[in-house]
């Protein structure tokens, strides 16, 4: 792995805010991991050079590992994205996260709050860098550069707090003293999402098309574009996600693998479909990924070691629901995603449960695999260019050309290549092309953290969820009040102006 987190931030002084404040200053010989002092406030003394500056950006990338999942830390991003879908359920509810796919949440559930810390803890390190930056002798393309950077994983983060609890605090600023934290009230969404816009378009002006050498890995003119055809998306801004994304789906920088479970592969980690990732490594500093236990069942060591050639207890945290494997027998066998996307092992009872083999790598212990996460890929690019086009246009070429393209990898078909067979028909209407782009979505990007938001992002998320619901006899239904999750209760008991969510 290239881009090496075993050198992150050393001597520079870190602020998580807004209920988890971590000023302060570390010397030169203390990792970036070991969280100082929240008493303290930072000084400039560790911003005299590029080198720190450089570290700071460095910092910034860790934080994704918090949001995308550390062992040790926050869950991460599943938590929200998967276990409330129809793709998956938890078997735990010793740690809480039944109540995120039973819709039973209370506001002091503590994976909630550790997004949150996570959340503003990496904002904090993104603004530190911006703040700092314009006082350090840099080119000005290297300013700009590492500007770019932080401002996208700053987007990032922003764009997966707003779905996550709707209006929040907007800060762009370093907090430099612990009352200055708790003047920030929830922004509404639409601010929230101007910032978001801001900052990406920064970066897709300032970050380089490639990252090659030791930068391999860091964010790229592609991710930024592609993070705000999302957005637009999101915003139901058909048009303008269009035009963005239509560069990258018809372009040559990225494009899809010819097999599908070689995405997937830790041998092969950023290959030319992966346009950004949350990296990860294992055997250093604790720096692995934890999702192959976390989200294995349970097996006996016999059927991990055939599994994995270890011995590893599954915690199933993770667990792949009996409908989304109904919706790959419905999808045919010649659907090759289903092998990658479940397995049980043989001689495995049913009812430990599929899970995902997205995730399979040999830990070097529980939680230390190689494992990346995927943030955003070719394939979701396709099919959000197919939607955008489709609700803007109707089924038009440049959309059936798109989806086409990830129908026919499905099936082990050249991408490229016309398939009269498995190619959706030119006669489609808007409305079945639109149901066929959200199969082809979960099918496609099953456990990559895209499920519940895409249900909440195309108004569907009550309907598809009442109905999972009813199929699955249970008493279980939702409305309005779960598209959102709870602020979390420290965080209004620490600051008085924030309000909560309605319904908890």
């Amino acid at each position: 792995m290239t881009f090496n987190y075993k050198n992150i931030l050393t001597g520079t002084g870190l602020a998580a805010l807004l209920g988890a404040l971590a000023f302060g200053t570390s010397s030169c010989d203390k990792e970036f991991l070991e969280l100082n002092d929240p008493t303290r406030v930072p000084t400039t003394e560790s911003y005299q050079d590029s080198l720190s500056i450089l570290n700071g950006v460095t910092a910034a990338y860790s934080s994704l590992q918090d949001l995308y999942g550390r062992s040790g830390g926050s869950r991460g991003w599943f938590v929200f994205a998967e276990i409330p879908s129809d793709n998956s359920y938890t078997v735990t509810s010793g740690e809480r996260l039944n109540e995120f796919n039973d819709f039973t949440l209370v506001s002091d559930n503590q994976h909630v709050q550790s997004y949150w810390l996570s959340t503003y803890r990496a904002i904090a390190r993104c603004n530190i860098v911006l703040s700092r930056a314009g006082g350090v002798k840099l080119t000005e393309a290297t300013r700009n550069r590492y500007y770019g950077e932080v401002r996208f994983i700053r987007a990032l983060t922003y764009f997966n707090a707003v779905r996550i609890w709707g209006d929040i605090p907007l800060v762009t600023q370093e907090i430099e003293s612990i009352p200055d934290a708790y003047q920030f009230g929830r922004k509404p969404t639409a601010e929230v999402y101007a910032q978001i816009i801001a900052d990406l378009e920064f970066a897709e002006n300032n970050l380089p098309v490639t990252q090659t050498g030791n930068n391999l890995g860091r964010a790229t003119k592609g991710a930024a574009t592609a993070l705000l055809g999302k957005v637009y998306l999101t915003q139901k801004r058909y048009q303008d996600a269009a035009n963005k994304l239509q560069a990258l789906a018809t372009g040559t920088t990225y494009s899809l693998q010819a097999t599908y479970a070689n995405i997937f592969a830790t041998n092969n980690e950023l290959n030319n479909e992966i346009i950004f990732a949350a990296r990860y490594t294992k055997g250093t500093l604790g720096l692995g990924s934890a999702f192959t236990t976390w989200f294995m069942p349970a097996y006996s060591t016999a059927q991990s070691t055939a599994l994995l050639g270890a011995a590893f207890t599954g915690q199933q945290f993770n667990t792949v629901d009996p409908d989304l494997i109904a919706a790959f027998t419905a999808s045919g066998s010649t659907d090759v995603r289903a092998a990658t996307s479940y397995v049980l092992p043989a001689g495995a009872a049913t009812t430990l449960g599929y899970y995902t083999k997205k995730y399979i790598d040999t830990p070097t212990s529980a939680t230390d695999a190689e494992n990346d996460w995927i943030v955003l890929r070719h394939a979701d690019v396709l099919l959000m260019y197919a939607e955008a086009v489709n609700e803007q246009s109707g089924p038009t070429a440049p959309a059936l050309t798109a989806i086409n393209q990830v129908i026919r990898r499905s099936r082990n078909l050249p991408v490229n290549t016309a398939n009269a067979t498995v190619d959706l028909p030119a006669s489609i209407s808007k409305e079945a092309l639109r149901s066929r782009i959200e199969l082809e979505r979960r099918l496609e990007l099953s456990f990559e953290g895209h499920r519940w938001f895409d249900l909440v992002r195309t108004d569907r998320a009550i309907p598809v969820m009442n109905a999972f619901f009813a199929r699955n006899n249970s008493s279980i239904r939702i409305d309005q009040n779960d598209l959102l999750f709870p602020i979390p209760v420290q965080e209004i008991q620490t600051n008085p102006i924030l309000s909560q969510n309605p319904g908890y």
